[in-house]
């Protein structure tokens, strides 16, 4: 029997007779509060199982440590991964390694004979049931197996239905973070043309400070100023060539004889706050049946603190070919809006892709795109501001002090806790990045280590356990974000 046992999770499980044949899995139940009320010489080991995944872990751990006869399942099963478990207990695996009755993928490394040597044992009450191991052996009831881990390399990952927000100042910034996302999460699915796409519906595109006339195009983008001069007027005028059925100009500018761009400009000209500046280019005549309906469905215009906003809405998006060139253009009908509006500055250009895909003959070329050039646009989070504020954490007398700032530096507010864990329910609603949520996660967990630990803490510094930390100035406005 190794000595190194266990091999897996060793810091998060909790010891207790380790000859002991029984072992206590108790879920998602806390292992503290579970562990105050159990005799520890009546089990070896007491462990949490939060993930189907997890179970390899139990299996190889278990193998690794043939005293242990009998295992007491409990607590609740939000991940439903006892049922699973229990499953693989009862029913085994199939061919492919999954669990039967479950689908759970069990690692192909553990050969399928070593997997239904042990019985079942169903949940009861907890001290009963170890109560009822203690006549069981405890010499081992095979030899010790360890089999190794393979490195998992998956290339999809699980994801939200609907909903998916990218924000950034530029448009290739967001187009290659947009891309990533695709490749990432996008649901394999197939099309109307048979081709196989990875899909991600309802994503919105944000983007803030692009100039629509002074830009640069890298070599590895797929898009060149020739593609856009000669892309600008389908979308800028009414103009189109014969060959085409139609154009996305010729329906803002000439929908069955209205210009909509020019009724648009002049809703917002006469009432600033207008919610009616729309144009619509979807034909219900035309379109319902038509082989090749318009992508762009749908633009809106609004005004507030003195710039416009252009919101844009796609059917569907080909985002690895198409999504650039409509985001310059767009870019640019929001820049000649705003001139005709008048008093006004670009505000944000919005884009909602209803469907966003890339089509599997994109797919490579994508990838190289990403692993090329995606981590030049990865920012320092204190270099990239939260629209929502910033926060200062001190820690004064026995309590976390955290000031909210307006991204303006108005304080608007301030919370006060002794524990992390309260402070961080109360800060989430007041976070819009994920980035920020994570650094004051760690700064919550520095401050709140200092504070049990008679520490001084100042934050945006190194935590020194010897207590000799460096100040840093508020008046700089170090230590905000």
């Amino acid at each position: 029997m190794t000595n190194e046992w266990p091999l897996y999770f060793r810091d998060n499980l909790t010891f207790g007779a380790r000859a002991h044949p029984a072992a206590i899995c108790c879920l998602w139940m806390k292992q503290t509060r579970l562990g105050e009320t159990i005799d520890p010489a009546t089990y070896s080991v007491l462990a949490n199982l939060y993930s189907k995944d997890g179970i390899n872990y139990l299996i190889r751990n278990v193998l690794a440590r043939p005293t242990l006869r009998s295992l007491v399942l409990c607590g609740p099963d939000l991940t439903q991964s006892g049922a699973a478990f229990v499953n693989f207990m009862r029913e085994g695996i199939d061919a492919d390694h999954r669990v039967i009755g479950d689908g759970a993928q069990i690692d192909r490394e553990i050969p399928r004979d070593v997997m239904d040597l042990r019985g079942v044992h169903d949940p009861e009450k907890i001290r009963a049931a170890l109560a009822e191991t203690d006549t069981l052996p405890r010499d081992e009831f095979a030899a010790p197996r360890v089999f190794p881990r393979s490195v998992p390399a998956a290339d999809e990952f699980p994801a939200e239905d609907t909903g998916f927000v990218f924000r950034g100042e530029q448009i290739v910034e967001v187009w290659v973070n947009l891309v990533a996302a695709v490749l990432a999460y996008g649901r394999r699915d197939l099309t109307a043309y048979t081709v196989p796409q990875r899909e991600l519906l309802d994503v919105v595109a944000v983007i803030q400070s692009q100039d629509p006339d002074n830009f640069d195009l890298s070599a590895w983008v797929p898009l060149t100023r020739e593609q856009l001069d000669a892309y600008y007027p389908q979308l800028l005028s009414r103009e189109r060539a014969e060959t085409i059925a139609y154009t996305y100009g010729e329906r803002l500018f000439d929908f069955h004889g209205k210009d909509q761009i020019r009724a648009l400009v002049a809703e917002l000209r006469a009432t600033r706050y207008s919610r009616r500046a729309v144009a619509g280019l979807w034909d219900p005549a035309r379109d319902a049946n038509a082989t090749d309906p318009p992508c762009l469905n749908l633009i809106q215009a609004r005004v507030r603190d003195g710039k416009l906003h252009l919101t844009a809405y796609f059917r569907s998006h080909d985002i690895f070919r198409a999504w650039l060139m409509n985001a310059f253009g767009l870019r640019k009908l929001q820049q000649q809006i705003a001139e005709r509006v008048g008093e006004c500055a670009l505000g944000d250009l919005v884009i909602v892709s209803q469907s966003a895909h890339i089509y599997a003959d994109s797919w490579e070329a994508a990838r190289a795109i990403t692993r090329d050039h995606a981590s030049a646009y990865l920012k320092n989070p204190r270099l990239v501001r939260d629209p929502r504020g910033s926060f200062n954490l001190r820690v004064e007398g026995f309590q976390i002090h955290i000031d909210h700032y307006s991204p303006a530096g108005a304080l608007l507010a301030t919370f006060s806790g002794a524990q992390a864990r309260q402070l961080q329910r109360e800060l989430a609603f007041y976070i819009s990045r994920i980035d920020h949520a994570i650094y004051l996660g760690m700064e919550l967990a520095k401050a709140e280590l200092a504070l049990k630990n008679n520490l001084p803490y100042t934050q945006d510094r190194e935590l020194r356990l010897d207590g000799a930390n460096a100040s840093a100035s508020r008046e700089t406005g170090a230590g905000m974000f």
